[in-house]
């Protein structure tokens, strides 16, 4: 046992220091694809900041592509995760449910420099088969995850019977996504500009969701939103 023991320390140890060091290179490449542009980034100019030999880089990823993939893997596991918490426990209002929802996209997108997810668009069209293709299928996880939300609120009859969660979702993910994409092409818009329009469109779609008695939207307040 304690032979097994000391074998499998150095074996620990290694991994710490393997995902220490892909952390170190995938940060180094956010850092540069921002200052930068993803198109004027070499990968020797990754391994220079992150103070590694280029073979070091390309064992760990075999092309800038992968790097932007790496940013893109943490960028999704991140706002996943932030959903699931919600999905577990959420709020009796499905309004504020789904705004606390789609503010985790407005929180992740703003926490970051807005250059470094233009270039991640940019390569997603430049690179559709694989950068585009690792995007689009955020965005689904991501509409997936509200669509469960929506149709948690659809069985207990928080809304109407008669909603469909899945085209539900996308039509709020749709408002989300468009005045983030505003705020990342347009400097002039904020994150607090963006959010009170994401907050207001958000309401608006959602005044259909609810049951409707006399031609009148009941929330569970029992007021029109």
């Amino acid at each position: 046992m304690d032979s097994l023991l000391a074998l499998d320390k150095p074996s620990g140890l290694r991994d710490r220091q393997k995902q220490e060091r892909e952390r170190r290179i995938v940060k180094a490449a956010e850092k540069l694809f921002a200052r930068k542009g993803y198109a004027e980034v070499a990968m020797e100019d990754v391994a220079a900041r992150a103070g590694l030999a280029v073979g070091t880089i390309y064992n760990y990823f075999p092309s800038k592509s992968a790097l932007l993939l790496a940013i893109v893997r943490r960028e999704t596991e991140s706002m996943l995760a932030r959903g699931r918490k919600i999905l577990e426990d959420p709020p009796r209002d499905p309004l504020a449910a789904v705004s606390a929802f789609t503010g985790i996209f407005l929180d992740d997108i703003t926490r970051d420099d807005r250059r470094l997810w233009r270039e991640l668009f940019g390569a997603a069209i430049a690179e559709p088969s694989t950068v585009g293709q690792r995007l689009f299928e955020v965005d689904v996880q991501l509409v997936l995850q509200l669509s469960s939300l929506l149709e948690r609120y659809r069985r207990d009859g928080t809304l109407t019977s008669d909603l469909e969660p899945l085209p539900a979702a996308t039509v709020l993910y749709g408002v989300c996504f468009t005045w983030l994409t505003a705020y990342l092409m347009n400097d002039a818009i904020s994150a607090e500009m963006a959010g009170d329009e994401i907050r207001r469109g958000i309401a608006i779609a959602m005044r259909g969701f609810y049951p409707r008695v006399d031609g009148i939207s009941i929330t569970t307040g029992g007021h029109a939103p």
